[in-house]
């Protein structure tokens, strides 16, 4: 175990002595070779997260979005911030997957949902963090929630329609029955 020890201890400060770059010689070694770097030199920032779903429903209806989350390193990820558009109390949603058990996989479609309880035109943003702290970009989803009130046809009219199917053409159009 001792052995074990003084190995890595030993490898440990040879890599530091390498990547500190001390000596113009070491330095021209590690320039132009293919020496074992460091993943966190030359680590990239996540892709922004593909958003998939519906992009149109009604008001007050939960809908599923599937959020594809990718690394061009292929590190695992560690939290996502959504903001959901509107001015709802519940725009944004904040998930530490770290914080709740352990990172994501690289590649991961994760499923989350939201409603919308107003009408109009809404965008989905959402980025990501690796577990390097690299914050991406946002991806993006336009939702449109359109007004859907049924105006209420008054009984009489129904019937009134139903027995005179091609009579008040006009009148059946402004009902929108």
């Amino acid at each position: 175990m001792k052995r074990n020890m003084l190995k890595i201890c030993s490898i440990s400060l040879l890599l530091l002595f390498l990547l500190s770059g001390t000596s113009p010689a070491l330095n021209n070694i590690i320039n132009n070779t293919s020496i074992v770097k460091a993943s966190w030199m030359d680590n990239e920032k996540p892709n922004p997260p593909e958003i998939t779903g519906p992009t149109s429903g009604k008001i007050n209806t939960r809908y599923f979005y599937n959020f594809l989350l990718t690394d061009p390193d292929g590190d695992y990820l560690k939290a996502i911030q959504i903001e959901w558009g509107g001015w709802d109390s519940d725009n944004t949603t904040y998930i530490c997957w770290l914080c709740e058990g352990g990172p994501l996989p690289n590649g991961t479609i994760f499923e989350y949902g939201h409603s919308w309880g107003s009408i109009g035109n809404f965008t989905i943003r959402a980025k990501v963090w690796d577990i390097q702290d690299n914050e991406s970009d946002w991806g993006t989803l336009t939702v449109t929630m359109p007004y859907s009130y049924n105006k209420p046809v008054p009984q009489f009219l129904k019937l009134l329609f139903q027995l005179f199917p091609h009579a008040f053409p006009l009148l059946r159009r402004l009902m929108g029955y």
